[in-house]
């Protein structure tokens, strides 16, 4: 299991995301609290590097940045992005 980490920057961002993409949030959160690694991988060119991303919300609307810390088994969230 993973911990998910934040900065105040992408609370903020979390915050203005619509309400009908709020239960979606919550589900990739989730995600990448158990299996991280199988987000794509943020640069095609270095599939096994820790910097991720994963899509969410219908039809792929919003998009999460991360990076994982795997020897502190974190994942930091970079942005959250809606394009809704």
């Amino acid at each position: 299991m993973y911990t998910v980490g934040k900065s105040k920057q992408v609370d903020e961002q979390i915050t203005g995301l619509p309400a009908e993409a709020l239960p979606a949030f919550h589900e990739v959160t989730v995600f990448l609290q158990v299996a991280p690694w199988n987000g794509n991988p943020f640069l095609g060119e270095r599939p096994d590097a820790p910097m991720r991303t994963q899509t969410f919300g219908d039809g792929g609307s919003g998009l999460i940045t991360y990076l994982i810390v795997e020897y502190r088994r974190l994942v930091e969230i970079i942005q959250v992005a809606w394009y809704g």
